[in-house]
């Protein structure tokens, strides 16, 4: 097996093949990557699909498990975002590295970062504590099969989004300094994208164009990023584009034909869409706004810690609506079912192995580009 930065070496080979990186922000992404394994974790889904066959070959090596996953799940991969009425909705908002994948990598990934995460929390959680409640979830969310609405039926989410939107003064400084964010003439953007944008705004709209010097994100870092403004009596309305590309998974496989498949799990899953999301060739656009809240694990000290079990069963049973969009729901059952009597914990003995795994890396990482 070869070391990590021969393994990242060669993806991000991969990837300059099939769109234009940053040199600058890719380093900042190196160095983000030795803060600590839950950060180097969200960083690194190419080494996740690389490792993942050979640290849980009994999970890997079964085909007829495999089908339209999440790829680079974790516990900030979700977020809350307004339909088309209005309604605030709850779910995965990252589909970034959808992929052909055994329903096991999304689950044991989901729960190994629940690990980190704690950890660098400081709270002390157990392997089968979190295995359990997102299996719960999961199994309770292959049972219904309906999106997850932020109303009075889940108070766990209406407490844990109170408050957790961004100060709007604050947020669009940040997002349209121009130290950050340097206008751009519509004739410099990538070919399509002036298009693209204008297709997510009202007809006529006058649009400014920025470049983002200084986005967010871990796993994407150093892919080009660009926003588009419209100001009208002070009020701005604004959307991000991102450069996609297809899955890690599509580099381990030396399938290198293989488009994204963002577009394709969005159209199976069960969920309500969000009407700002756009899912092009090369490019996602998304709405860019201070109330759009995003929820993290709670830490110490924070009266909403008592939550987190509840959050947990959420995160497993959206985790069941993206996968039913390819599998049936009695399908999955039975394979769970059939992992429980075949495999008996077989959920947190790959969890703590998958940890175990990104811990050894991220040492190693942490070596050559920690301070």
């Amino acid at each position: 097996m070869r070391k990590i930065f021969e393994s990242t070496e060669a993806f991000e080979t991969w990837m300059r093949k099939r769109t234009d990186i940053s040199n600058r922000l890719l380093e900042k992404k190196h160095e983000q990557m030795a803060a600590g394994p839950f950060p180097f974790l969200r960083s690194t889904f190419y080494r996740w699909v690389e490792q993942w066959p050979r640290v849980c070959p009994e999970l890997a090596g079964r085909p007829d498990d495999v089908l339209l996953a999440v790829g680079d799940l974790h516990v900030a991969n979700f977020g809350v975002w307004c339909d088309s009425r209005g309604r605030q909705v709850w779910g995965v908002n990252d589909f970034d590295e959808a992929c052909e994948l055994t329903f096991t990598s999304d689950l044991v990934r989901l729960a190994a970062s629940a690990i980190l995460a704690s950890a660098e929390a400081e709270i002390q959680v157990e392997t089968g504590e979190v295995c359990d409640l997102l299996l719960a979830g999961y199994r309770a969310g292959l049972r219904t099969g309906e999106p997850i609405l932020v109303n009075d039926r889940l108070p766990t989410l209406v407490k844990l989004t109170r408050q957790t939107q961004e100060d709007p003064k604050k947020f669009w400084e940040k997002k349209l300094r121009a130290k950050d964010n340097p206008p751009v003439d519509a004739r410099d953007l990538p070919r399509g994208l002036e298009a693209m944008f204008r297709a997510s705004f009202r007809p006529g709209a006058e649009l400014t164009f920025l470049a983002q010097r200084s986005p967010g994100g871990l796993g994407s870092l150093g892919r080009r990023r660009f926003t588009a403004v419209e100001t009208r009596k002070g009020v701005h309305e604004a959307r991000e584009a991102k450069a996609l590309v297809p899955s890690a998974q599509y580099w381990i496989t030396k399938q290198d034909d293989m488009p994204s498949q963002t577009s394709t799990v969005l159209q199976h899953v069960v969920r309500i869409p969000d009407p700002f999301f756009q899912v092009h060739d090369r490019w996602l656009i998304r709405q860019l706004a201070p109330d759009i809240a995003k929820i993290d694990m709670p830490k110490p000290q924070d009266k909403r810690l008592a939550l987190a079990p509840d959050l947990l069963r959420l995160m497993g049973r959206e985790t069941a609506n993206i996968h039913i969009g390819s599998r049936t729901t009695k399908d999955l059952v039975a394979r769970v079912d059939a992992l429980e009597q075949n495999l008996h914990g077989w959920f947190p003995a790959a969890t703590d192995r998958m940890v175990e795994s990104v811990r050894k890396d991220h040492a190693k990482w942490a070596e050559r580009y920690g301070e």
